[in-house]
C-alpha cells in the first residue's frame, strides 16, 4: 500500500477561478487533474483518480502531482502554442502497482507538448496534432468538505507545520457555517465564496484553557488567519487560503474521517 505523504504544496499563489469557456479561456483559469494520457500506440487511457496527477499554471510556472512526486517547471504560452521547460520533483517512491510506470510516462508527455485547447471544463495538451493528455477542471465547492490543517503563516515570516496531538480541522457546511478544533477549544462561524474569493466571519469558540502554551498560540493564529482569509484554492487533496495581498496563510489537507 502506498503511503502518501502531504508535501507543503508549491508557495504559488494559483488562481482558482470559476469554471469559464469560451475563446478567451486559458489553461490558467484552472486548477486541472488529469483524465486521460496516450499509451505507446496512441490510444489514450483513461486513468483511475486515486493518481490521477495534477496540473497548475501560474506565473511562466506549471506545477502539481505527477502519480506520486510533486513537480513543478516553466512553461510558455503563446496562442494556442505551449511548451514546458525542465522540470524539477520530489524524489519519493510509491509502491502501489503502476503509480511510478504512470508518473513516468505523464513527465514523458509533458516534455512532448506543443499546443492546447480547451472545451467547456476540459483541458487537451496535444503533440504533433494528436492528444496526448486531457484534463477536467478541478472543482472549487467547499460545501459539504471536511479538511485538517498542516501548516499555516505564523506571522513572522514563516510558514511551519500545524502542531499538537488534536488536529485543527474545518468543516465546511452546506448552510453556510464552518466548524471544528482550532486545537484545544471547538470553533464555529460563517463562510461564503465568489469565484476564487472566500470570506470567513468572526469565529465564536468554548473557552478552554489548554496546558501547552504552543498549543494556544497556534490555536490563536488560526483563528485569526481564518478571519484574513481572501482567496482560495482546491488542488484534489489540498485547500490553501491566501490572504488579500496574495500571501499564502493557511493549507489544509482534505480530511480522511
Amino acid at each position: 500500500m502506498m503511503k502518501r505523504l502531504f508535501l507543503l504544496a508549491l508557495p504559488f499563489a494559483l488562481v482558482a477561478a470559476a469554471c469559464s469557456s469560451g475563446d478567451d479561456a486559458t489553461p490558467s483559469d484552472h486548477a486541472w487533474q488529469l483524465t486521460q494520457i496516450s499509451g505507446p500506440d496512441g490510444t489514450m487511457t483513461t486513468l483511475t483518480t486515486g493518481s490521477a496527477p495534477t496540473l497548475v499554471f501560474e506565473d511562466g510556472t506549471a506545477a502539481g502531482n505527477a502519480s506520486c512526486n510533486q513537480y513543478s517547471g516553466s512553461y510558455e504560452l503563446d496562442g494556442s502554442s505551449l511548451t514546458f521547460g525542465p522540470f524539477i520533483s520530489t524524489e519519493m517512491f510509491c509502491a502501489d502497482e503502476g503509480v511510478m510506470d504512470q508518473e513516468a510516462a505523464y513527465l514523458s508527455a509533458m516534455a512532448s507538448v506543443d499546443s492546447w485547447s480547451i472545451d467547456g471544463e476540459t483541458l487537451t495538451l496535444s503533440s504533433n496534432g494528436e492528444p496526448v493528455l486531457v484534463y477536467e477542471a478541478i472543482s472549487q465547492d467547499l460545501a459539504g468538505t471536511s479538511w485538517d490543517l498542516i501548516a499555516y503563516n505564523n506571522g513572522t515570516g514563516g510558514f511551519e507545520s500545524a502542531w499538537g496531538d488534536e488536529r485543527v480541522t474545518a468543516t465546511f457546511g452546506e448552510d453556510g457555517t464552518l466548524s471544528g478544533s482550532a486545537g484545544c477549544n471547538n470553533y464555529t462561524t460563517s463562510w461564503k465564496t465568489d469565484g476564487e474569493s472566500i470570506e470567513v466571519g468572526p469565529a465564536a469558540s468554548t473557552k478552554m484553557m489548554c496546558a501547552d502554551e504552543k498549543i494556544m498560540t497556534q490555536e490563536a493564529r488560526y483563528l485569526e488567519l481564518l478571519g484574513l482569509a481572501d482567496t482560495y484554492r482546491v488542488d484534489v487533496a489540498t485547500l490553501e487560503m491566501f490572504d488579500a495581498d496574495g500571501t499564502r496563510i493557511l493549507q489544509f489537507a482534505i480530511s480522511a474521517g
